[in-house]
């Protein structure tokens, strides 16, 4: 059986679980965070760079040999396209190279569906908050419910992706992402104080997918 590599290390996932449990008991709010090492493949780009690398080796062999067989020269255009497709897909490169706009989409729309799927949306004060993190697509949601989203703001959101994002490109993700709870910790507790007796909701863990 093969065991995928972690996300994070188990004391950076302690650390960033620890800033979790803390922004529980500030704030009426229930909050979720999830981290992930890509949304989805994006088999168009893969298939593009496949079909592209077999062209040039197409290219290539014609130059180099001109009388090397149809067969041989299909069969090393076909091997190109592998190599390359199978790099795309198994590697970060298919996302890094996704159009922005469309990999914006599909991660917010992510974002959402998670935001649901972990009865955020469902909840009675409408109180709910998801902070989500795709690493190859090097994007964060945050995706509150209205209540919460009326009482705080866009603006106040797209600071704290901002700062996530200024320290993330230090390649300090674990870093990044704790200050971004306790950030979002501290505007959460501003805007919904913890009540007394407030039981959670969702787990107090950071969510690995």
């Amino acid at each position: 059986m093969v065991v995928p590599a972690k996300l994070l290390a188990d004391s950076e996932r302690q650390t960033v679980e620890a800033a979790i449990r803390t922004v529980e008991q500030t704030t009426s709010a229930e909050f979720v965070a999830a981290i992930a090492r890509r949304v989805e493949r994006h088999h168009a780009v893969s298939l593009v760079a496949g079909l592209i690398a077999a062209l040039a080796a197409g290219l290539f062999l014609a130059l180099w040999d001109p009388w090397l067989s149809p067969f041989r020269a299909i069969g090393f255009q076909c091997l190109g396209f592998v190599i390359v497709y199978a790099l795309f897909e198994l590697t970060p490169v298919s996302a890094w190279l996704a159009p922005s706009r469309k990999k914006n989409q599909k991660v917010r729309r992510f974002a959402h569906l998670l935001f649901f799927d972990r009865g955020l949306g469902a909840l009675p004060q409408h109180n709910g908050v998801l902070l989500f993190v795709a690493l190859a697509e090097r994007q964060v949601e945050i995706v509150a419910d209205h209540a919460l989203d009326a009482s705080v703001g866009t603006a106040e959101w797209q600071r704290i992706v901002d700062a996530f994002a200024a320290t993330a490109r230090t390649g300090k993700i674990a870093a990044a992402l704790e200050a971004a709870i306790r950030d979002l910790g501290s505007v959460l507790a501003r805007h919904h104080p913890a009540a007394a007796g407030q039981a959670s909701r969702v787990p107090d863990r950071l969510i690995e997918l």
